[in-house]
């Protein structure tokens, strides 16, 4: 790149960042302000309809269990216990028919109002929103499997040395287990000292389909799936039967553990290995053009993505309902999450000898883009074109360590966990001791990196946290509400976990190794 490229490189990039914020800013504003009409004009309401109905069965049923537990229990205080809770669960009932009642009201009223055309044009805005969003996020989809796959043999095979790929991945998976490590105790102290639990309204708590489909898996039967699959699935797990199966099904990690063995393969062939290890540094290439190309629809598909995903939880007003209910909850994982993302930045600081507000600012466009798809492995071809192009991270620490860190790091996820199973055992009034909350830190610190080959990870491994502490289940449907929204948070984080293990990386090992070479 010649030096007048420069200049206009990064006008281009900084015109990019202004284009996304406004299109950030203008989804909020729809979505915030015209939310509401566009619920109505999707059929929110019915769907709402069908979930009070669910939940009121749900409350039934765990009060049952409730119940039936008490009367087996030969201890009074757990009986008492016991009792509590069902009694609770069955007096939300009544407030839930009430919402169910005027929300089967609101319905008629908006399909007479349907009928009269009234909601014509934000049926209209609902549809070109959802439409953006999905299309941007597929596309990005679509590019992960051939960027993984070529940035790994690349960045494998620019290694040289196979013994050198074994320093960097150390390092790397060290890194990876460390903060997450930090992030869950982060995670713990500030719920143990906020308590949000204590004032926690979980009224209208309800449990997906998924939560109860995974309780009763095991921890051990879950981390076991991770390497050898899932039984009647060919393509799961790290160690898939079908790799073909395994890419269909977006199964990054299976694909990383063949692009690394298969790169290290290449590196001993010789000069029978350079046509093919050139042919994928080819491919890498045109992928990360091909990355350039989708950058300029991302403004309007984030704009997208944004309004529809306020519209679908009832626009401004639903929002704020969430909010309300749980807001403690909320600002505690906030608040850990920015002191998580603080000590990332210290240790791109000190470790990676970087300035981490230049670092940071340069990875706007993923961060921003991270908060809008809530996948890191989505964001994972933004990441890599702002770390090398922006950041000047080399090739060859980017393109191992982010596509693993997209896959195997969830610091943000590791320290919701830690947050939500605490703050349920809040709400249900259970105490833990120290045990417990050393056993929810090591669980919830293996689910950072064992989560990866699992369908919907971080509802995964909040059940199998749950279990390890013996809580129930009945607890996870509090949060769930608005999980929506900090799962972009948590996300973010974990995208720039990424990065700075980049950025890190590629100073305390790639770079001192070539330096040796020379």
């Amino acid at each position: 790149m010649t030096e007048n490229d420069q200049p206009a490189q990064h006008d281009s990039s900084v015109r990019g960042l202004i284009l996304i914020l406004l299109g950030i800013f203008l989804g909020v504003m729809l979505g915030l302000f015209y939310g509401k009409t566009m619920w109505l004009a999707s059929n929110g309401p019915e769907k709402q309809v069908t979930r009070l109905e669910a939940t009121i069965k749900q409350k039934e049923k765990d009060a049952a269990k409730y119940r039936q537990a008490a009367e087996e229990a030969t201890d009074p205080q757990q009986q008492q216990r016991l009792n509590r809770e069902a009694g609770r669960l069955e007096g939300h009932i009544p407030t839930i028919e009430n919402r169910l009642a005027a929300l089967k009201q609101e319905v008629q009223v908006v399909e007479a109002d349907k009928a009269a055309g009234k909601y014509g044009v934000a049926q209209s805005v609902w549809i070109f929103c959802e439409f953006c969003g999905d299309l941007f996020l597929q596309v990005l989809k679509l590019l992960v499997i051939p960027l993984v796959v070529t940035s790994m043999i690349s960045g494998i095979t620019s290694l040289g040395d196979i013994r050198k790929m074994g320093r960097v991945g150390l390092s790397t998976i060290i890194y990876y287990f460390s903060t997450g490590a930090i992030a869950v105790f982060i995670g713990i102290v500030l719920v143990v000292i906020i308590q949000p639990g204590v004032s926690a309204d979980d009224t209208f708590a309800y449990r997906t389909d998924t939560v109860d489909a995974k309780e009763g898996q095991t921890t051990l039967e879950v981390f076991l799936d991770v390497f050898r699959g899932r039984q009647g699935d060919p393509g799961s797990g790290m160690f898939p039967s079908n790799l073909f199966e395994a890419a269909t099904n977006t199964n990054v990690l299976a694909l990383i553990v063949f692009a690394i063995v298969f790169g290290g393969a290449l590196t001993t062939l010789g000069e029978e290995g350079m046509l093919v290890i050139r042919f994928f540094n080819v491919c890498n290439q045109a992928v990360m053009k091909m990355v350039h190309l989708v950058m300029l629809f991302a403004p309007v598909g984030i704009f997208g993505l944004v309004s529809a995903n306020i519209a679908k939880n009832g626009g401004g007003a639903g929002f704020l309902e969430q909010l309300h209910a749980i807001g403690w909850y909320v600002a505690t994982v906030v608040i850990g999450l920015t002191i998580h993302a603080v000590v990332l930045g210290t240790l791109l600081w000190t470790l990676g000898k970087r300035n981490p507000f230049v670092y940071t600012f340069n990875l706007l466009r993923a961060l921003l883009t991270s908060v809008s798809t809530a996948s890191s492995a989505a964001t994972l071809p933004v990441t890599m074109e702002c770390v090398e192009e922006n950041n000047g991270v080399s090739n060859r620490a980017a393109s191992f360590v982010l596509p693993l860190g997209a896959t195997i790091n969830m610091d943000g996820t590791a320290l919701y966990e830690a947050v939500a199973v605490i703050f349920i055992a809040q709400t249900l009034g259970i105490d833990l001791d120290m045990a417990d909350l050393v056993i929810i830190f090591l669980t919830a610190s293996l689910a950072a990196v064992g989560a990866a080959g699992i369908p919907e990870a971080g509802l995964v491994t909040m059940v199998i946290v749950l279990q390890a502490v013996g809580l129930p289940m009945t607890g996870i449907g509090t949060i769930l509400a608005i999980d929506w929204f900090l799962d972009r948070l948590r996300t973010t984080v974990n995208v720039y976990g990424d990065a700075c293990g980049a950025g890190i990386i590629d100073t305390m090992v790639v770079q001192k190794q070539a330096t040796a070479v020379e």
